[in-house]
């Protein structure tokens, strides 16, 4: 017998993961949802159930005190018939009698009797502020434990009424039964037990005290109600498992669309020019004119909105696209020569250009095959090489020879970012670049840290003793462009001056600054 083995595709492995996941999920959901609705429940039930015993024992008081406004010390046949007729009527009592100041009992229904009450009941209605109290007895009468309620009028004449324990809770048993068992008790002794279904774990219990007639309702959430309750919802579980699982799935296709989408979206960019070239000015301290700029890629994707410059890079990097970015940048900045040749006839154009890009083969053709088809940019491109890690000996050797054909062709090179990357003063021995840009960190830092001031110093001498421009990028205020001068550096770029600006804006500022 030969067992095959199956080997899960990613489709297959969502669908599984999702599918544990939002079982699990809803496990949890429903389980934890079930118990706190069925404590809420109990709460609410028990709640309830208080308000009825309050209401039930306020009817009873107010019956006893009617019977007590209508008798007398005498038990003649008057008064029985009375007693009867309110025991005919009572909903709860079977039985009432009357006693006098001396808690002696006197008459009953069934006529004239003669018997003491208990001490401890007679201590408890003269020690009540409202001379009334309950108690709980083995009854002769009824044959059975009874309920007694006690009042004793103003007249001087009290009435008990028995009743079955049963008689209270009737409402009860309607409200709270078969899912809460419970057990009312006076004082210490049991009056009602419907807790005989409480078998194993108990969930939680509600008590509920009535101090005025020393009366408490337990109430019980036993753990086999709540399995009983988990069981017949079970289908609900299901449906819960599968709309889970949908959603989830639904969601994971939504990110992974999205993810997949936006690599998609840049390579669509790129191939069909889809991106904005911005420009923003650099501007020299000599004479306070614009004589270079630098194009910036903004794109703004259908499907996911504005997407950050250095996103774009990176994305570009990681699917091999920086080559064809790089050369969709410089084609937009020959058209932009090309409209505009007499607006930027004195003005040179930096494109950013990744160091592995210009030691790709095809690097030095491509840029050939592009002056030829833009030939305005021959003397106003300027390649800004950025630095991305460390270059090997053979690598370096490479990168001075493509240094050497870039400038014979009439192509300007400026060094981006100088001082936080790899290319360092070895690599401006082996080849002095036309520009030298410092980085926005050390611009930051200029005015409060006094070793960037003192590095600052030393690379701006060593550029001017190679005869490189020193631009400062990051110039965002009064406070830094002073710190910049101070130093002694050719131009400045940054957001004190201005920001990126699309073509035609980025003209009219040069001009209303060329103006100024």
């Amino acid at each position: 017998m030969f067992v095959k083995n199956i080997a899960f595709t990613p489709f297959k492995k969502s669908v599984f993961y999702y599918g544990i996941f939002s079982l699990l999920l809803s496990v949890l959901v429903f389980s934890s949802g079930l118990y706190f609705h069925l404590l809420k429940d109990l709460y609410g039930k028990s709640e309830t159930a208080e308000q009825i015993l309050i209401h039930q024992m306020d009817n009873i008081f107010k019956s006893l005190k009617q019977t007590v406004d209508e008798a007398s010390l005498s038990c003649n046949k008057e008064d029985v018939k009375k007693l009867r007729h309110r025991t005919f009527y009572s909903p709860i009592f079977k039985e009432f009698g009357l006693f006098n100041d001396n808690f002696q009992i006197y008459c009953t229904n069934f006529g004239p009797k003669e018997f003491t009450i208990f001490a401890t009941i007679k201590d408890r209605i003269k020690q009540s502020k409202d001379k009334k109290t309950v108690s709980l007895v083995e009854s002769h009468t009824l044959g059975e434990q009874t309920f007694l309620a006690f009042y004793l009028g103003e007249n001087g004449i009290g009435v008990n009424g028995l009743a079955p324990p049963r008689s209270l809770s009737i409402n009860l048993d309607h409200l709270l039964l078969p899912d809460y068992p419970y057990e009312l008790m006076i004082g210490k002794r049991s009056l009602v037990s419907n807790d005989f279904s409480v078998k194993g774990k108990i969930l939680d219990k509600k008590v509920v005290s009535l101090d005025h007639w020393s009366m408490r309702l337990d109430v019980y959430l036993p753990l086999n109600v709540y399995f009983n309750k988990a069981m017949a919802l079970l289908p609900f579980v299901v449906t819960l498992w599968v709309v889970l699982w949908a959603v989830f799935y639904l969601l994971h296709s939504c990110c992974l669309y999205y993810c997949r989408s936006l690599p998609r979206g840049l390579r669509k960019a790129i191939k069909n020019n889809g991106m904005e070239v911005y420009y923003q000015p650099i501007v020299s301290l000599v004479d306070n004119k614009v004589h270079a700029i630098e194009a910036l890629i903004r794109w703004r994707s259908p499907h996911h909105g504005q997407v950050s410059a250095l996103s774009t890079v990176e994305l570009s990097g990681r699917l091999n696209l920086l080559s064809e970015l790089t050369w969709m940048v410089v084609r937009n900045v020959g058209k932009f020569y090309r409209e505009n040749s007499k607006s930027l006839n004195n003005i040179t154009t930096a494109v950013n250009v990744d160091r592995y890009c210009l030691l790709n083969d095809g690097f030095i053709a491509m840029l050939v095959k592009i002056l030829e088809e833009y030939p305005e940019l021959k003397e106003r491109l300027c390649l800004e090489v950025t630095e991305t890690s460390a270059l090997t000996e053979t690598e370096l050797s490479l990168m001075v020879s493509r240094f050497e054909h870039i400038k014979a062709l009439g192509v300007r090179l400026s060094v981006d970012d100088f001082g936080t990357g790899y290319s360092g003063l070895d690599f401006l021995r082996r080849f002095s670049y036309d520009t030298l840009k410092l980085d926005r960190v050390f611009i930051a830092n200029l005015k409060d840290d006094q070793c960037t001031q003192k590095i600052l110093t030393s690379i701006t001498k060593l550029a001017k003793e190679l005869n490189m421009k020193i631009v400062a990028e990051g110039v965002e205020d009064k406070e830094q462009l002073d710190a910049v001068k101070a130093l002694g550096i050719d131009s400045v770029q940054g957001y004190y001056f201005c920001a990126p600006l699309p073509p035609e804006q980025v003209l009219t500022w040069i001009e209303d600054n060329d103006a100024k």
